[in-house]
């Protein structure tokens, strides 16, 4: 008999863990047994992972108030403090006066002759003003190159002339033909001459001496006697003794040009080669009285000495 009873009372203990289990697994909370919108955010904090089923909460299940906090998690912190001013960089190295452009340089294709290579290019080398220079490629002495400002000197006196001179850049196969073999400056000038009928002239330095191949000359100064000689051509340059095969000093020409007529004036003012030798080279820095021109890719600039 008491064997009986406990067999009834084991069966009913399993008959109440099997139904507390399957009351449990019964009870998990999907998707589609929660209200959309009426959870909240203490049921949220209130609810164990374990009690939802994965995947069955979706964001149409939650309320504005759920949702708030959710966003809350994503914000972003506070902007950090502005780290220290760096040190204040060096300054740089000073220009060579202020510049502007000037459009009045070309080259003066009636004084061309042949086919030289005229040019506005960058280098060669360092160039001593800027980045850019003018390139002249004359391929035979019978050839001639020729590049000027037809504007801005016209009418201005030759006494008014105090400073000129340029930089050159030529190389060894210049010097190997001939010494000198150098660009020159000229000036297309009205001589004015009361010995003369003539009213044009070109009034030509040319350097005693080729520069270093190879590299960028200091500045050649063609009013210095020691740096090159000038002379006149055509019948101004008879007239004053100051021609090719007599060449004088910068200061026996603008004397020989002051013979007490009018004041002899200029019309253009340029850089030539030609035509005695081939030369391939640049120019750059051509100085005026108070004006540098710097010959850049760009175009040509006026700098202060």
């Amino acid at each position: 008999m008491r064997d009986n009873i406990k067999i009834v009372v084991a069966c009913a203990a399993t008959a109440v863990a099997v139904t507390a289990t399957t009351a449990t697994a019964s009870s998990l909370i999907t998707g589609a047994k929660v209200k959309n919108n009426s959870l909240t955010g203490l049921d949220i904090k209130d609810i164990q992972s374990g009690d939802i089923k994965d995947g069955t909460i979706r964001l149409r299940d939650l309320n504005a108030e759920v949702l708030k906090v959710l966003a809350k998690a994503g914000t972003p912190g506070a902007t950090g403090a502005t780290g220290a001013t760096g040190a204040t960089g060096g300054t740089g190295a000073a220009g060579t006066g202020a510049t502007i452009s000037s459009g009045n340089w070309g080259v003066e294709s009636r004084n061309v002759l042949g086919s030289p290579d005229i040019g506005l290019r960058g280098g060669p080398a360092t160039p001593p003003f800027g980045s850019g220079s003018l390139k002249f490629l004359v391929g035979s002495g019978s050839e001639k190159a020729a590049y000027g400002n037809e504007t801005d000197f016209a009418g201005n006196p030759v006494s008014g002339l105090t400073a000129v001179g340029f930089r050159v850049y030529t190389t060894g196969e210049d010097s190997a033909i001939a010494n000198p073999n150098m660009p020159s400056i000229v000036f297309e000038i009205d001589p004015q001459l009361t010995a003369s009928t003539s009213h044009y002239s070109s009034m030509v330095f040319v350097p005693a001496a080729n520069s270093t191949s190879n590299a960028w000359s200091p500045y050649i100064d063609a009013t210095s006697t020691a740096a090159g000689s000038w002379f006149l051509t055509g019948d101004a340059g008879v007239k004053t003794g100051c021609n090719l095969t007599t060449t004088c000093s910068f200061t026996a020409l603008q004397a020989a040009l002051a013979d007490g007529g009018a004041a002899a004036t200029i019309f253009t003012a340029g850089v030539s080669k030609g035509t005695d030798h081939a030369w391939q080279g640049a120019i750059d820095g051509l100085r005026i009285n108070n004006q540098v021109f710097d010959f850049e890719e760009s175009g040509v600039k006026v700098r202060t000495p």
